[in-house]
């Protein structure tokens, strides 16, 4: 008698290359919208854009203490060890799900199994998290080199509830947040289903909205600052889901399913 696991329906199986499609033009736009943006901060030497000064003005009219102290403890948690902490928890997750899946029984045919790509142990999850944390490096190296170029000036000091550093685009707390939550976000897609994924997901992803919105509510960002930071981490994403090297590991392959089920047998 079967296990209630194996009487369970598949999830839909979607291929790799519709899917690998859908990212391939998520993030070329985002890529497009950026660079657009970008070029129009460097045109005009950083000046507020159209919505930026309405914005601005208006969070710095509305910040009684409790919010100000609210945005501060958000505005934090997008720094330092938080957004590490995550994008490395990701990838060793990501690389536990794969070691414990399942090899395919003898004759079957198909891509080779997870188990055959990864190898196992901790040596692979441990890799998997370097690999989160190096992307997430990559990205920071990239913001530095965005800022230094565009040369934007931040909102005037006096409306500054904290002390920021360096240039104003993009966001450095947004890109990072953002970057983070989109390594958990990946995580979760791989290695888990139903409630607990939806709960992970929008707990992160409101989690890193609400940095970047704290940037601007506690006036050390223009909004297009943050927008950027959003619009860069949506095209590096992009790209890292339509590499080749994630045919094997990517949202397009269907989980292995339960022992006694292979990778070709779930499809």
């Amino acid at each position: 008698m079967g296990s209630a696991e194996d009487d369970r329906p598949d999830e839909p199986a979607i291929g790799w290359s519709g899917e690998r499609g859908w990212w391939t033009v998520a993030g070329g736009v985002a890529a497009v919208l950026f660079v657009a943006l970008a070029v129009t901060m460097a045109v005009r030497d950083g000046r507020p854009l159209p919505g930026d000064l309405g914005l601005h003005d208006w969070c710095v009219a509305h910040r009684p203490g409790g919010m100000r102290t609210f945005g501060e403890l958000i505005s934090d948690t997008g720094t330092g060890l938080v957004p590490y902490l995550l994008a490395i928890g990701a990838g060793i997750v990501t690389g536990r799900r794969v070691d414990a899946s399942p090899a395919p029984a003898d004759g079957a045919t198909g891509s080779p199994p997870a188990r055959t790509l990864a190898g196992t142990g901790w040596g692979w999850r441990v890799w998997r998290g370097a690999e989160a944390l190096l992307l997430l490096l990559v990205v920071q190296l990239v913001r530095y080199g965005l800022m230094d170029w565009v040369g934007r000036p931040r909102p005037p000091v006096a409306d500054w509830v904290t002390r920021p550093s360096g240039m104003s685009f993009p966001s450095g707390h947004t890109t990072t947040s953002a970057a983070a939550a989109l390594l958990v976000v990946g995580a979760a897609v791989l290695t888990s289903r139903g409630a607990v994924r939806a709960t992970v997901v929008t707990v992160v992803l409101v989690w890193a909205a609400l940095v970047g919105l704290s940037r601007i509510y506690l006036g050390v960002h223009w909004p297009t600052d943050v927008l950027g930071g959003w619009l860069l981490v949506a095209a590096v994403g992009g790209l890292v889901w339509t590499l080749p090297w994630r045919r094997g590991l990517g949202p397009g392959r269907r989980r292995l399913g339960p022992p006694g089920r292979t990778g070709q047998d779930a499809q």
